[in-house]
């Protein structure tokens, strides 16, 4: 029997941020809808699609990313230069995880997010609308190859995740920002609140991603 979807997104806020929370999340570009829905409604309102998608069973506007000159053809007119080696590199080391990465249609996503990474299926997505701008692109890599990385800790064929940083070490505004978004998944908070952090910082992913990959050589 095919295990459930989980699913761990980039789910991006329009709400009002104090200015020091803002000056950092500007950076990975967060949008802001007031929470007309909570975090579960917004992905079950959209699951069929989701699964769809995750499935392989949907594969109209959805393509496999081997680099970023799949991402830069399609935006003839941005600049992704400085951050294709840190892409590139991701990519590589998530394919040797056993993770591909696909480009997909906004209409496979709930409203306002920028990837979503499926446990069960251990690959993940990430919405072409936004993928034209080079900062939310390596910050929505960096996100969910965090999660990919957290599900290696756990055991990579199941679905489970596992906590890599403490949240002694997570920022308390990022700990905050996290907390309102992720209201009604609690359990989800400590994991996100991981990624969110993660996203902002270069290399970082990339670090938990080699781990996986040697955990993957001398423990599988």
């Amino acid at each position: 029997m095919e295990r459930p979807l989980i699913y761990r997104g980039l789910f991006l806020l329009n709400i009002c941020m104090k200015k020091l929370i803002l000056s950092f999340i500007s950076l990975m570009t967060f949008a802001a809808p007031i929470y007309s829905k909570s975090f579960n409604k917004i992905i079950h309102s959209n699951s069929h699609t989701l699964e769809c998608m995750a499935s392989r069973k949907c594969k109209d506007g959805v393509r496999q990313v081997n680099d970023i000159s799949d991402i830069a053809n399609i935006y003839p007119d941005s600049d992704y230069n400085i951050i294709a080696n840190e892409f590139n590199r991701m990519l590589i080391t998530l394919d040797r995880i056993g993770v591909k990465v696909f480009l997909a249609d906004e209409k496979y996503f709930p409203a306002h997010f920028r990837g979503i990474y499926s446990t069960s299926r251990n690959n993940f997505y990430i919405n072409q609308s936004y993928m034209d701008d080079a900062s939310t692109l390596i910050a929505t890599m960096r996100h969910e190859g965090w999660h990919v990385a957290q599900d290696c800790k756990a055991g990579i064929d199941n679905q489970e995740l596992g906590l890599i940083v403490p949240g002694e070490n997570i920022p308390e505004y990022l700990k905050e920002v996290v907390e309102e978004i992720y209201y009604d998944e609690p359990n989800q908070i400590p994991y996100e609140q991981g990624a969110f952090w993660a996203s902002m910082k270069k290399g970082v992913t990339q670090y938990a991603l080699d781990v996986c990959v040697m955990k993957k050589l001398y423990f599988d």
